[in-house]
């Protein structure tokens, strides 16, 4: 199984094991903006053998579980090289996506997350890294912003969303 660390903290795919307790760890904020809806244990068990999926073909997206030193699980991150279905990003791209738990927040996780995410998509030959945030979300604004992207404007998507855009050469 693929593992990255920096020391601090450490990423690796989800396994049904952490299907309980990422569901547990669920809160307004992850609803509001990651997955749309209140989670269920099998949705949850569901997501994490899709992205088992994506895995064993190689992509296109490519989720990791965060934990931290003590090996508690912290958040999510996600990268999707699906250009063809994203808006705002094209070939050689990868969005990312992410959420950490109401517990541990504000505490560096994402911004080191990022980072390794991002030396992760260098070796798969990505060329941008790209973030889309919808304004509104000021937590989640910073986190571009402290992980080096630099702002790319605003889209549009499905005629009434808008979101802003960070983008990272990974050159």
């Amino acid at each position: 199984m693929i593992k990255l660390t920096d020391g601090f903290i450490i990423l690796r795919p989800f396994i049904l094991e952490n299907a309980k307790e990422h569901l547990a760890n669920e809160d307004k904020a992850q609803v509001k903006w990651l997955s749309g809806g209140k989670g269920t244990l099998e949705g949850v068990q569901n997501w994490i053998k899709r992205n088992q999926q994506y895995w064993d073909n190689d992509g296109s997206i490519f989720n990791f579980a965060i934990f931290d030193q003590k090996n508690n699980l912290v958040g999510m991150i996600e990268a999707n090289t699906d250009y063809n279905n994203l808006d705002g990003i094209k070939e050689g791209d990868a969005n990312i996506s992410y959420g950490l738990y109401p517990f541990a927040r504000r505490k560096g996780y994402m911004v080191r997350a990022i980072s390794l995410m991002n030396d992760f998509l260098k070796s798969k030959k990505v060329k941008r890294s790209i973030i889309r945030v919808d304004p509104k979300n000021v937590d989640s604004l910073k986190v571009p912003q402290r992980s080096g992207f630099v702002e790319n404007g605003i889209i549009s998507i499905n005629k009434k969303e808008k979101l802003a855009i960070f983008i990272k050469d990974l050159n």
